[in-house]
């Protein structure tokens, strides 16, 4: 086998971590700033806590990291026309997708034991996928995690990403395969509610068909990949509106006098905005108490041994996530628990470390986004699973989390692994 050239596509303006980070945190930080108490308490159930000096604070915060995204950009590099690929990469690429996928679907074999020795029937299954009242949380309370265990299903998302190069080298299809992955997340995001795990799976594909254009002869309607943030809405509407009708719906149909569109829109202009007014509490209420950083390391208090040795208590003095719950109900409104994205620096190290930290956040982004574009592997590795953490910045700061840490570990490993398998031309 010789070098591979995978070419680049053109057209994919909002793929750059800047224009990212602006078209998922500044439409749910104006519907935050201009909604008012009255509209937030009659909605959502909740006060507005979230003031003026918080949106500029958020702005400041939004407006270093794209200016940290930019600056990798004003480096001057040949413009790169494709990602060149050698054999051993794309040996590389196959063993780690396969090795990925394995793991996962041993993760999620791990995962339905311990839920089905927790006593989930098959009855249960069944009253969920027939909407009834109250299914779905019972279901949840059965699929407990195993540590280091069911942590393995976070490594589906890198897993397709290295396949899917694999079939754009022209090795195998792994149609299979990647049917395999998407219905357990699907089976995942409908027992578990976790809709982000299907975003976990979905974005970083989305993030590589952006960037790499089809083979020679085959048309890639540049046109349409320039214009497709203005169907976004519109998908996350559709994409919303499917999972929250057995979310909670089969709960509030015959309490609510409005419709179900009306619901969906209401309820999903609440998840966002609702964060950022529950970022206001977590600064105000448990900011101050946080003499090490937790919302933005929160893998570091999970992970297995570490978490054993040293919990919020012994180091902190309390543990946030046993306090959030009472803040909710005294504060805010338990349905609407995210602890926001943008302030977590905020909270974990004040105005000055925030600032520092989003800047440096964004720096990190654009230099992987660069390596993208200017035709590196390890760019095309690692950018995909970090636009995640891009696209829900405003609901949590998803790079921090548990569920984020082995996909992002496995991804770093990854890109230094190709890297140094690249072509002695490529540069040092």
């Amino acid at each position: 086998m010789s070098t591979v050239r995978l070419p680049l596509r053109e057209g994919a303006w909002w793929l750059h971590p800047a224009w990212t980070a602006m078209l998922a945190t500044v439409p749910g930080l104006l519907a935050a700033g201009l909604i008012g108490d009255e509209s937030f308490r009659e909605w959502w159930r909740t006060p507005k806590v979230f003031d003026e000096g918080k949106v500029l604070t958020v702005t400041a915060f939004i407006g270093v990291f794209v200016v940290g995204c930019m600056v990798p950009s004003l480096a001057r590099t040949a413009r790169a026309t494709g990602v060149p690929v050698t054999p051993r990469q794309r040996s590389f690429l196959l063993l780690a997708g396969r090795v990925g996928a394995a793991l996962t679907v041993v993760g999620y074999a791990a995962w339905i034991a311990s839920a089905i020795s927790s006593g989930l029937s098959l009855a249960d299954l069944v009253k969920v996928f027939s909407l009834s009242p109250g299914s779905a949380d019972a279901v949840k309370s059965d699929l407990a995690t195993i540590g280091g265990v069911t942590t393995l299903t976070q490594l589906g998302p890198l897993a397709m990403v290295c396949l899917f190069l694999d079939r754009r080298l022209g090795g195998g299809r792994h149609t299979a395969v990647f049917a395999l992955l998407i219905g357990l997340t699907l089976v995942r995001v409908v027992l578990n509610s976790e809709r982000l795990a299907l975003m976990e799976v979905v974005l970083p594909i989305l993030a590589v068909v952006s960037t790499l254009r089809p083979g020679t002869g085959r048309r890639h309607y540049r046109w349409l990949w320039a214009g497709l943030p203005l169907l976004a809405p519109f998908a996350l509407i559709v994409l919303f509106g499917t999972f929250e009708y057995v979310r909670s719906w089969s709960h509030y149909s015959s309490i609510v006098q409005i419709d179900y569109p009306e619901f969906v829109l209401r309820r999903l202009t609440g998840y966002y905005a609702t964060a950022y007014n529950n970022s206001a509490i977590v600064v105000d209420n448990i900011g101050p108490g946080l003499v090490w950083p937790y919302y933005t390391v929160g893998f570091l208090w999970k992970f297995p041994g570490v978490s054993a040795l040293l919990t919020p208590e012994s180091v902190l003095g309390f543990d946030p996530a046993r306090v959030w719950p009472g803040l909710l109900w005294r504060l805010g409104n338990p349905e609407y628990n995210n602890t926001g994205g943008m302030l977590a620096p905020l909270a974990d190290y004040g105005l000055a470390g925030g600032l520092l930290f989003w800047a440096a956040a964004g720096l990190a982004a654009g230099v992987c986004y660069r390596w993208m574009r200017a035709g590196e592997l390890r760019g095309l590795l690692l950018y995909p699973v970090l636009y995640v953490g891009l696209v829900d910045l405003v609901r949590y700061f998803y790079w921090g989390e548990g569920r984020a840490f082995p996909t992002l570990a496995g991804a770093v490993v990854l890109a230094l692994l190709a890297h140094r398998r690249r072509a002695p031309e490529e540069g040092t």
